[in-house]
């Protein structure tokens, strides 16, 4: 997927919008951290590796929060989760 974009000026710092269907597609979002890369003249956009004490710094406190679904709880094994 490509699309053209103009880049914007404020203060010190030019701006790039990212399309919303390429946000969706890099599972980005307002707020993300993302790393970006120059070789020659092309950049690249890449989603950040969070590392674990960061997730687990926005994770859900407690089971209540976790947004499952009864049934998900009583699921049978489906791979190898009994080895």
């Amino acid at each position: 997927m490509s699309c053209a974009a103009t880049l914007r000026q404020s203060g010190g710092s030019i701006i790039l919008s990212i399309p919303k269907s390429i946000a969706q597609t890099l599972a980005v979002e307002a707020g993300s951290v993302v790393e970006l890369a120059v070789e020659g003249r092309t950049l690249s956009v890449t989603p950040a590796r969070r590392s674990l004490a960061d997730r687990l710094a926005v994770s859900p406190k407690s089971p209540a929060a976790w947004q499952r679904d009864a049934a998900s709880l009583h699921d049978g094994a489906v791979g190898r989760e009994l080895l």
